[in-house]
């Protein structure tokens, strides 16, 4: 049986790894190719960025995945994926490309304690 190198990437099109596909043992030619692989090479990418599939072409995007944000009107830890309602509007960031406007990598200062009165 023949196999091919694939390069997987999760559902938002960031290459995760290489492995191969195999042909599928009924339909010579046809291989069994993962959800989400595709059979073209990503780019190498340099520290701080990540090659993303378009659906035709990888490119190389920013990655913050591993930096904890914060949502800028409340302070409040950002979880990657979650959707926020930013000025009436549902927003979602998945860790890749600029920081939108609406997150921070500021943490909210907690609130000055008030002195207690003896």
């Amino acid at each position: 049986m023949k196999s091919i190198t694939v390069y997987q990437a999760d559902e938002n099109g960031h290459f995760l790894y290489q492995t191969t596909a195999s042909e599928l043992y009924l339909s010579p030619g046809n291989f069994n190719v993962p959800y989400c692989a595709v059979e073209v090479e990503p780019p190498v990418a340099a520290g701080g960025m990540v090659p993303k599939w378009d659906g035709l072409a990888w490119t190389i995007v920013e990655d913050h995945r591993h930096e904890t944000l914060y949502v800028a009107e409340t302070g409040q830890e950002y979880h990657y994926g979650a959707a926020v309602q930013i000025g009436g509007e549902s927003v979602t960031f998945h860790g890749t490309g600029p920081i939108p406007h609406w997150l921070t990598t500021t943490a909210a200062k907690p609130p000055m304690e008030e002195p207690v009165a003896e």
